[in-house]
């Protein structure tokens, strides 16, 4: 502890791990605005050059592990990015993006109408659980113990390719943001944020929503 204050006393310490949570890139049904969630929907052209453009960012950094859950839109990211740094990709289902259930595959038209119209439960994911699904606190409690698991065990720069919803789940939970306003913030497709964890529980959002290119931009830790 005498040593960790005398490294904050002398300048901001350097952080222990730094996370590069990507989602995975653009899918075929994309257009459609499809409530994906389990479906192992593939990437469109767009998709997979979003996911050789991140793996050809990371292969350039320090890069100590690579995760991804097991749906093929974010294990490809997860693949390339492993092949490209030589580490083992190691893969989780607990990181799939939310389970809508019922809803699953279904345009949001088509969801409202099978919610009977009721768009306000529709968007309230938090307070709603879907027929057959989950809602924010479901996800919450099957996303975090594994993410939190993964930090504790890693350091260094690590990339962990996963889901829109499931990226949401990290930076508010991590950041203790609440789940009242899950859409706050946007999650594009192939999209990056940075978070870096310091000793004594601190951390920092270094990059919301960024494209790969913004990678290069931050010296190794």
């Amino acid at each position: 502890m005498k040593d960790l204050k005398e490294k904050i006393l002398k300048g901001m310490p350097k952080p222990h791990l730094r996370v590069f949570l990507f989602r995975h890139g653009e899918v075929l049904n994309a257009k459609d605005m499809r409530m994906n969630g389990h479906i192992d929907v593939r990437l469109s052209k767009k998709g997979e050059k979003q996911m050789v453009a991140a793996a050809k960012a990371l292969a350039k950094r320090p890069i100590s592990a690579v995760y991804s859950s097991d749906l093929y839109r974010a294990k490809r990211g997860g693949e390339l990015t492993a092949r490209l740094t030589g580490r083992k990709l190691k893969i989780n289902p607990a990181l799939r993006e939310m389970n809508f259930g019922e809803l699953e595959g279904l345009a949001w038209k088509e969801a409202v109408e099978k919610m009977g119209g009721q768009v306000e439960k529709l968007l309230n994911w938090k307070d709603n659980r879907f027929p057959g699904g989950e809602n924010l606190i479901d996800f919450q409690k099957r996303v975090m113990p594994v993410y939190k698991k993964i930090i504790a065990r890693e350091s260094g720069e690590l990339a962990l390719f996963a889901h829109g919803g499931a990226n949401r789940i990290i930076i508010y939970s991590e950041f203790n943001l609440g789940l009242d306003n899950f859409f706050m913030f946007e999650q594009s497709y192939g999209c990056v944020n940075i978070i870096d964890y310091y000793e004594m529980g601190m951390k920092v959002l270094r990059l919301l929503n960024g494209g790969a290119h913004c990678i290069k931009n931050f010296k190794a830790i």
